[in-house]
Order: structure tokens, then C-alpha cells, then sequence
């Protein structure tokens, strides 16, 4: 049920969404070698220092000495300490050569104490890396999501137990290791039990946002619903493969079929005489129509064959045999029924009258079987799991991969937000800064200016009908997700140009004052009032509706880190509610209550959409007693109203309504229709990089590193201290034959620009997710999905051996970017974690945390 139970005691704040990793933080990087270390950069330095003083004091003597008998080795002694080599003769005309020669013998031992101490530091760190690997949280994880990887980290922890060495062969297995590892202790992301969820309200007594474990978490397996839902489609008709399609049955796309570009052609997958062949069609003819009907989720026959009689005014016995072929081509598929993204596993594979019950009652005891397994034995559960699931996919004739997946979530709580009052204002400060280049603005506004061309002031067209053409008019003007609309695409009203301006205006102004700033500058502060001073001018337009943005931030000192922000209403948890509500938490409730009040207050219907379109992501437990399915979707219309020049979304009773949705939060994964309400409600990613522009504008030759400060509003970090290393990183990465070379060079680099030893190595966006990246990455034979993996951020210690050694492959790997401090450092929290906030605005007002103003 939507929101079942009382509501928890509301505050007014919104849900906090906690996710914290089980692995404990400890660094790779031997103390022992890190010390070393030091002492060698120092010397290194006093050496560099020396030999100038040299330098100037030789130079001066060799100007005042006449005798070229004497001007001869001072030269020769001078270009030898130059060049850093042991001179020939043993005087020491002048007294910075003394202070030369002394710190050079104190760096060549230190140098050969580093050197002998590296091979014992760096199996002492093998070791560490080793005890990483035997958390139980960890070998669980992997063995779900990459048991090739699991299967090297037990044999690399098996060499080091039996005789303290590894082979060529696990030694090239350790920039993996280092990945994964570093990724378990560093970055939160949910997946299997790498990162722990709690959806948290706000409530006195609650915990600290700097002090939480994941003490607690809950295991809980599930599968691919998408896939599943296709092969127990498949299993429905088991018994009786040749009764022919019946009105009453229900059709759906198959999820192993895609549409080519603009939606011209469908390449599906026909099962056929034990064989699978790969086909494609023509998007038109009663394909068209039966695959609108289709298009928001599974549809009864009698609805399609309906919309095939709309379209050619055939008899409904036509249309049947149309769908009856359809079917039989592989182009539909029979369904189990309308989706259902909360119904339980048990549930789901409890068939006791099919065939394949006996296989269903497998899975149905294995699931919790693998949430129970020890970490040595999860493995074999996950292949017989993975192998029962292959064998229903055989028997229902449908090739198909059910994937098995895993959630940690937390038991309830509450946490403690009054010490972070004054942060949390400044960090609304900050989205109210970064919204101004939220691209939906652009969508929202090019929308309104093709719907007024197209169908003219305050008409009404039905959304489904019209949906995929004026999506594709969007992206024709520049709306596609690395597009750029002109500012003389938007309303008649000019309010798009305007907003062009402002953002150009917005970069100008950062760029001048992180100039003014100056080279030595580690932090640059605005006050929150500065921040929204910058985007006071934003077109009212771009203001007059509901909105809010999930922001990811981590708690450092009594500072909050920005780390991200995408659409709020709750999508980033979603997925989690239902697991919460099994463990006694109150999320849903709260946030359905939440929902209500941010979106509804106006007097709006306010409904969330109950499809999956294709996307596991999108199952979770219903939130709002309102929700629209495949046959809601139908019935809706796309409306325009004359005195704001918006677009929203009307029901078939003429109330307007906002449509959430709860799962992806990525509009163009979604059905045109389900696109155009999400642009019209939504929050984009907040991803615009003022420090990156001002790096960018500023030049440079690339050679030489530059150093960017951190960049606050307030108590809110916007930007961390970054580095673009040039060819002078490059080289120390690479430097001289032996691992302690790099290790040196890297000491030296980080002491001459200020750099801390852990860092995180980071891509631009535009390099991550552009066009022209993806097509650089696939002329190398890259796919999208592998280009944008190999992109994430990458935690890396420069004081660890074994974290140097991977360095040069790790960053080979990846596209050109940048080094930026790792904060929280690991010394500052026993473990990751991170929180996701919503900052909202109700319509015309500003960005607020919890309904404050600003």
C-alpha cells in the first residue's frame, strides 16, 4: 500500500539518505616507507637549494678571477654541481659548496636507506592490501559482482600465506586488487554490500553526521525484475506453447529488443527451433501503432489491437491477427501481466500450477541463501542460483540473463541536523548557484517554444500521441545531453537568452575572482549572500515552479563537501524504501508526506509513475496513493497555459499534474511521454566546473602542473584543491628504472606544489560522457559503458609502493584529467560515507533546506 501506516512525526525536513561502507579506512602506504620518504624530499631539497647558493657564489668568484688557470675549475666545479655529479677536485672555494657536498652525501644515504627498506615496506603493505581482502563484506561483494576478481584476491592472499611471495602473475593482478579495495574503503556507491543504505530522518537524539558505521546492515538479495518479469512471461504459457493469442492475454515489448536511430527500425531476437536469430523491422505498418500501445509497459491484447483499429480502421479481428503475428515474429512477446516493481520475489516465483514450479522453488530457496552464505561458500550458492535461473530462461524460451543483485540497508534511525544549520544554508547557497546551468531549464523553455509553434497558445494534445515527435524536435534544437539549444531557441519572451547571459556573466565572474585570488591561494570563500548575488538576474520564468535537487555531500571539520547533485523527490533511494519499510523503518511515509507538501501545495494533482520501462532502477515500493501505469499514460494530455507560457501535464478530468518519478534519474533512459512530464518536474545533474573553465580559459602550455585552490560558500567546499599535473607529473610518474625512483619523483612533485599524498585521480565530465570522448573511446575500440568505467574517480596514495607501482597503468587507462585532494582523508573517518540531501525551492522562492529561506 502507498504510504501505508501513520506518517513519521514530520519536521519539515526532508529524508537524508545515509551510505556508508563496511570496509574500515587504513592507508596502503607503509609509515616506515612514508618517513623515508620525507626525509629524502627534504634532502632532495636541500641538495636543490644548495646547488643554487653554489651556483651564485661560483659565479660571482669566476667573474672577479682573472687567471684562466683558476677559472677553469671553478667552472668545471660549478657545472658539476649543476649537474649533480661528485667534482673532480676536493676544494671548496666558497662556502655553499661545503653545505653542497654535505646534504648530497645525506641524500645518496638516505637514498640507499630507501632503497633497502623499500622491499621489506612494500611486502609489509601486500600484507596490508591482503588483510583488506579478507573482510567478509568485501569477498561477498566481489563474489557477486566480479568473481573472476574474487577468485585473484583468494589467490593472492593464499601466496602470501603459504610463502610470503607472489608471482608475475599476481603481481599484475594488484592494480585490480588496489581498485577494488580502494574503491570498498573510499567511494560510496551502492552496490552489494560495498556501501550500506539508511534512509534517515531528521529527530533529536539521532546520530552525528560525521559518526556512523554500518553496524546493522541487512543483507537483501533480489534479481533483475525486468527479466525476470520476461521469462515468467514465457513460463505462463509453458504448458501451452500453440494456444493462439486471446484478447485477454497481455503483450510487451521483449527487453532484448532495441530500436535503431530516431526509432525507424526494431532489431529483436526470435527463438526459433531450438536457434536464436537476431531480425529487424520497419517502425511502421500496424508494427507502429502496436508498439505505441506497448511502450509504457505491458498492455492486454484487446488494448493494442485497439490501437491498431484507431490507426487503420480495420475490423478487431484484423488487428488480433496482426498482434497474433507480431507475436509469433518475435516483435511482441506474451507477458505476465502488468509490472509490478514492489511485489515480493516470494511471491512473484510462487507458481504452483506450472510446469516449472519445482525450478521457481529453487530460486525462491536460494535467494535467501545467498544472503546468509558464508563469504567461502557464496560462490557455489550463486552458481546454482545463476544456473536454476539459466534453466528457467531455456524452458520459457526467452534468452535471457537474470542477474542477481544485492541491497545493504541499514536499520532505522534518525539524525542530528541541528549542528549543521548554518551549513546547510550555505550549501542551498551553493545549488542555488549551480541551477542557473541546469540544462531542463533549456528543455523546459525549448518545449513551451515548440509546442506554442506547433499547436499554438493554450491548446491540449493528448501526451501519448504527440510525445516521440516533439522529443525529437527537442533534440533536433540542441537538446540531447552534450547538445547546446541557442538562446534564440527558447519563448518569444527572450527569458532563454537572458538565461545564456547570466550563466556567461556567472563564469566571467568566478573566473575573476579565483584570478584576483592569486597563484599561492588554497581557499577562495564566498558568502552565501556573494552566491546568490552572482544569479539574482535568473528570468522569472526559470523560477515559477517547484524544484529540488538530491546533493550528495560528505561531512569534513564542520564543513560539508559537494560531491554531486541530481534530481531530488527522492530517486536516488527509491529502490530502498521498500527494504526499509521491512525493517521497521518509516521512510515511505515521511516521504510521501514530504512529496505532497513540495509539489502538491499549489493545489496540483500529484501522482508518481508505476512503470519499469526497461529499468530495474525504477522498481520500488509505491509511495503516493496516485500512480500512473501504461493504461494512465494513455489518457493523458500535454497541455499550455497562455499566462505563465508553461507546458504541464492534465488527466483526463482537466486537473493538472505533476507525474514523479521515483526510480532513473535519467530522462532519457524513459518513454517519450514519461521523458517530457520528467523534464517538466524535474532537477537536472548539477555539474557545472567553475574551477575547469577557469583552468581552461586561462591556457597554459600543458607542461608545467597548475594548482587550483578549494573554492567554499561558507561552510559548504564547492570545488576541492586540484592539480593539473602537465608533462611534470607525467615524468615523475614514470620516472627512472626503479619503483623507487617514481616514488621519489612524486615526493619531490607533491613538496614543490603543495599536493597531499592521498588524492583522487578525476576526468571532466565533458571527457566522461560527451559525444565526441565516446566516439574517440569507440575508434579504440571502447564501448560507451567500459569508457565511462574506466573514468571514475580513482583514490590513490603517493607515499604507497604498492599504490605507485599500479599508478602508471591506472592512469593509462583513463582520459586526461586531474589530481584533486582526497577529503575526507582516511584519517579523518573510520569509514566512508556520505549523505544525500535535498535542497528544494517551492515556486519563486529560493533554494532552502527543510522550508527555511534564506
Amino acid at each position: 500500500m502507498a504510504g501505508e501506516g501513520a506518517p513519521a512525526a514530520h519536521t519539515g525536513e526532508p529524508l537524508w539518505m545515509l551510505r556508508v561502507n563496511p570496509l574500515p579506512r587504513v592507508r596502503l602506504a607503509d609509515a616506515v616507507l612514508a618517513a623515508l620518504l620525507g626525509e629524502v624530499c627534504a634532502a632532495e631539497n636541500e641538495v636543490e637549494a644548495a646547488a643554487e647558493l653554489c651556483s651564485a657564489e661560483l659565479h660571482q668568484l669566476i667573474g672577479a678571477t682573472d687567471d684562466p688557470g683558476e677559472r677553469g675549475p671553478l667552472i668545471a666545479l660549478r657545472r658539476d654541481i649543476h649537474n649533480d655529479r661528485v667534482p673532480r677536485g676536493g676544494d671548496d672555494p666558497v662556502p655553499a659548496v661545503a653545505r653542497w657536498r654535505a646534504a648530497r652525501t645525506l641524500r645518496d644515504t638516505l637514498r640507499d636507506t630507501l632503497n633497502r627498506e623499500y622491499p621489506q615496506a612494500a611486502d609489509r603493505e601486500r600484507n596490508r592490501l591482503a588483510g583488506l581482502l579478507a573482510d567478509d563484506d568485501l569477498r561477498c561483494s566481489l563474489a557477486l559482482v566480479a568473481p573472476e576478481v574474487a577468485a585473484a584476491a583468494d589467490r593472492y592472499r593464499a601466496a602470501l600465506d603459504d610463502e610470503g611471495k607472489l608471482s608475475a602473475r599476481l603481481r599484475k593482478s594488484e592494480r585490480g586488487l588496489v581498485q577494488y579495495v580502494t574503491r570498498a574503503m573510499i567511494r560510496t556507491s551502492p552496490l552489494s554490500r560495498f556501501t550500506a543504505v539508511g534512509l534517515v530522518p531528521p529527530g533529536p537524539r539521532g546520530v552525528a553526521l560525521g559518526e556512523v558505521t554500518a553496524v546493522g546492515a541487512v543483507p537483501v538479495i533480489g534479481l533483475d525484475r525486468i527479466m525476470l518479469h520476461y521469462v515468467l512471461g514465457g513460463l505462463r504459457y509453458e504448458a501451452t506453447p500453440e494456444r493462439p493469442v486471446r484478447f485477454d492475454d497481455w503483450v510487451q515489448l521483449p527487453p532484448t529488443s532495441e530500436f535503431g536511430p530516431n526509432r525507424e527500425k526494431l532489431m529483436f531476437l526470435q527463438p526459433a527451433g531450438g536457434q536464436i536469430r537476431r531480425l529487424s523491422t520497419s517502425v511502421a505498418g500496424p508494427v507502429r501503432p502496436m508498439l505505441n500501445a506497448v511502450a509504457l509497459g505491458a498492455r492486454q491484447v484487446s488494448a493494442v489491437a485497439a490501437e491498431v483499429v484507431g490507426e487503420f480502421g480495420c475490423s478487431a479481428e484484423d488487428a488480433l491477427t496482426a498482434v497474433r503475428g507480431a507475436v509469433r515474429a518475435g516483435i511482441l512477446c506474451l507477458s505476465d501481466g502488468p509490472e509490478d516493481g514492489e511485489l515480493s520475489f516470494r511471491t512473484a516465483l510462487d507458481r504452483p500450477g506450472l510446469p516449472s514450479a519445482p525450478l521457481l522453488g529453487e530460486v525462491n530457496r536460494l535467494l535467501p541463501e545467498v544472503a546468509a552464505a558464508p563469504a567461502g561458500q557464496r560462490a557455489t550458492v550463486l552458481t546454482r542460483l545463476r544456473g536454476t535461473l539459466a534453466d528457467l530462461s531455456h524452458r520459457a524460451g526467452r534468452p535471457a540473463q537474470v542477474l542477481v543483485e544485492e541491497d545493504y540497508v541499514l536499520p532505522s534511525m534518525t539524525v542530528d541536523t541541528a549542528p549543521w544549520g548554518a551549513a546547510l544554508d550555505d550549501l542551498a547557497a551553493v545549488v542555488e548557484l549551480l541551477s542557473v546551468f541546469d540544462r531542463l531549464h533549456d528543455i523546459r523553455a525549448v518545449l513551451s517554444s515548440i509546442f506554442v509553434e506547433w499547436y499554438g497558445a493554450g491548446a491540449e494534445i493528448p501526451l501519448a500521441g504527440h510525445a516521440e515527435r516533439i522529443a525529437a524536435e527537442v533534440y533536433r534544437r540542441g537538446g540531447s545531453l552534450d547538445g547546446d539549444i541557442p538562446q534564440d531557441g527558447g519563448p518569444a519572451d527572450g527569458s532563454l537568452g537572458r538565461l545564456h547571459r547570466l550563466r556567461l556573466d556567472v563564469l566571467a565572474r568566478m573566473r575573476r575572482t579565483l584570478t584576483a585570488a592569486g597563484p599561492d591561494a588554497r581557499d577562495v570563500v564566498l558568502t552565501a549572500q556573494e552566491a546568490r548575488s552572482l544569479v539574482a538576474a535568473l528570468p522569472d520564468r526559470f523560477r515559477q515552479d517547484p524544484l529540488a535537487y538530491g546533493v550528495l555531500v560528505q561531512p569534513w571539520q564542520d564543513r560539508l563537501l559537494f560531491n554531486d547533485a541530481y534530481a531530488g523527490h527522492g530517486m536516488l533511494y527509491g529502490r530502498f524504501l521498500g527494504a526499509d519499510r521491512e525493517l521497521g523503518g518509516r521512510a515511505l511515509p515521511y516521504l510521501a508526506e514530504r512529496l505532497k507538501l513540495q509539489y502538491g501545495s499549489d493545489g496540483r494533482r500529484v501522482a508518481e509513475d508505476l512503470g519499469l520501462h526497461r529499468l530495474n532502477v525504477n522498481a520500488h515500493a509505491r509511495v503516493l496513493p496516485d500512480g500512473i501505469d501504461a493504461e494512465g499514460w494513455a489518457t493523458l494530455r500535454l497541455a499550455h497555459d497562455p499566462a505563465t507560457d508553461a507546458l504541464c501535464v492534465r488527466d483526463a478530468e482537466g486537473r493538472d499534474l505533476r507525474v514523479l518519478t521515483l526510480g532513473s534519474g535519467h530522462p532519457e533512459f524513459l518513454p517519450a511521454p514519461v521523458r517530457i512530464a520528467a523534464w517538466l518536474v524535474s532537477g537536472g545533474r548539477l555539474m557545472e566546473d567553475f574551477v575547469g573553465d577557469w583552468h581552461a580559459s586561462a591556457g597554459g602550455s600543458g607542461g608545467a602542473t597548475q594548482v587550483c585552490p578549494r573554492v567554499s560558500v561558507g561552510r559548504a567546499v564547492l570545488a576541492r584543491r586540484r592539480w593539473y599535473g602537465g608533462a611534470e607529473l607525467a615524468e615523475a610518474v614514470t620516472a627512472g628504472r626503479e619503483e623507487t625512483d617514481r616514488l621519489r619523483a612524486l615526493a619531490r612533485w607533491r613538496a614543490r606544489h603543495g599536493a597531499p599524498a592521498e588524492v583522487v585521480l578525476k576526468t571532466p565530465l565533458e571527457d566522461t560522457y560527451g559525444t565526441e570522448a565516446l566516439q574517440a573511446a569507440a575508434a579504440l575500440g571502447f564501448g560507451a559503458e567500459e569508457h565511462r568505467q574506466r573514468q571514475k574517480p580513482q583514490y590513490a596514495d603517493l607515499e604507497s609502493a604498492v599504490s605507485v607501482r599500479v599508478l602508471p597503468r591506472l592512469m593509462e587507462r583513463r582520459s586526461p584529467g586531474y589530481l584533486e585532494e582526497a577529503l575526507p582523508a582516511v584519517a579523518d573517518s573510520r569509514h566512508a560515507a556520505e549523505w544525500v540531501v535535498e535542497i528544494a525551492r517551492t515556486a519563486g522562492a529560493p533554494f532552502s533546506y527543510g522550508g527555511k529561506t534564506a
